[in-house]
Formats: structure tokens, sequence, C-alpha cells
């Protein structure tokens, strides 16, 4: 999961509202307060650091039409809160699961909360299922192919060229580096291809590599790789 520490109440997207509907999201400052149980207030939250963001809202909701039009499958963008226990664990607070206008209907967006209820516990249920097939389809498109496999090979193709197999920096990183290509020329024949695995098996389907690329336009920066700055930023 990439989870990422919210430092701006309240949540707002950044898509065109003319597009996408109201920017607003349905998750309310009396909705936290409530899940959190009087400890505290959702701006002390913030301040102290408490309040996590697992967010596929922009990022997913331009597929949402697309998506739903392939066979078999379906999609929200979505928005998970979670909220910093005392013993360091995360507890999930709300699911906001959002269609953008279509079909001649306005958006429709619904948030999901932990209950005794038995109808709204299996609804929390199902909005947990949703997210974590968001989840699998983001780390192994993202996370793992993208950040991993995909931005690697530009530096190791660079090393190569420019740097002497006896630079210091050239030994340092080539261990690093061995059967990247190979695999990466592999996963393109059998994973990542036309109708291949990735496309059969995970939601976003044939819009599985152009969603990839949308994502590296809009999350992956240079500057932000190195561990210290990475940890800052989440």
């Amino acid at each position: 999961m990439t989870l990422i520490k919210k430092k701006e109440w309240p949540l707002k997207s950044k898509l065109d509202p003319k597009i996408y509907g109201p920017e607003e999201s349905a998750i309310t400052t009396e909705m936290i307060e409530q899940e959190i149980g009087g400890v505290m207030t959702v701006e002390q939250a913030l301040k102290q650091k408490k309040l996590f963001i697992l967010d596929y809202h922009d990022l997913y909701l331009p597929y949402v039409k697309k998506v739903r039009e392939l066979k078999g499958t379906t999609l929200y963008g979505s928005r998970t809160l979670f909220f910093l226990n005392s013993n360091d664990t995360l507890r999930p607070l709300a699911i906001e699961l959002t269609q953008p206008p279509m079909d001649g209907k306005p958006q429709w967006k619904q948030v999901y909360a932990p209950s005794w209820d038995s109808t709204a516990c299996w609804l929390w249920r199902l909005a947990k299922a949703h997210v974590l097939a968001h989840d699998a389809g983001y780390h192994q498109l993202v996370s793992h192919w993208l950040r991993t496999h995909c931005v690697t090979e530009p530096y190791i193709i660079a090393t190569n060229r420019q740097l002497s197999m006896m630079h210091p920096i050239y030994r340092l990183l080539n261990p690093h580096f061995w059967y990247t290509i190979e695999i990466n020329a592999l996963a393109r024949e059998s994973l990542i291809n036309a109708n291949g695995i990735i496309e059969n098996l995970f939601w976003p389907g044939k819009y599985s590599m152009e969603l990839c690329a949308v994502a590296y336009d809009l999350e992956w920066q240079f500057d932000h790789q190195a561990l210290h700055a990475d940890l800052i930023s989440r």
C-alpha cells in the first residue's frame, strides 16, 4: 500500500469538476470524528500526524467509464482514510467510492464505515474488497512494474554507456542491475503484452499500460526517489 500522511483538510479532488463532478469529498469532519471516537478532533489528528490516506481517486476516476465497458469488470475511484492508533497500528475509518458523471447520470459517491448493523457491515466488507482490488492493480502496475522494473532501465543503459567498468559507482551499481533488462524483456513478451497475463487478470484490462504511463507522469519525480525524500513525502 502507498499510504500518504494527510496534511490538508477537507479532502478535495484535483480533477476538472466540469468533467468529473464536484471536487469535494463525501467524507466529512463529523464522520471522521465519530469514527475516532472522541479521542481528538480532525484538526488535532492532522497536527499529530495521525491521519493517513490510500488515495486512488484522481488516478482511477478518469478510467471508470472505460473499464466498466469491459466485460466482467467494474471500477470506482476510491479513497480510504486511516487513523494511527496509540499502539502504532493503522485503523481504517472510512472508504469513499466514486463514479464520475456517465450515461446521463450525475456524479455518484458513497462513504462506507465500520458498523455493527448487518447491512452496513456487509457494505463495509464489499467496499474493502473494492479497495483491495484497486490496491492489487496499483501494486502490480505502478509499485512493481513501473517503480521497480521500468524506471531502472535508463539507469542501467546510462551506467553501461557512460561509466568505465573500473569506475567505483559502476562497481557499486552493477550487482543491482543483474538480469533486470532480461526480466523486463520477458515481461514485455508474456506479462504486460497486449492480451497478456496482466490484462487478463487485473481490473484495468487493456488500459493497464496506459494507466501505468499516466501514473508515471503524475506521481514519479526524480528528486523524490532518495529514501529520506520518499519518507518525508509520505
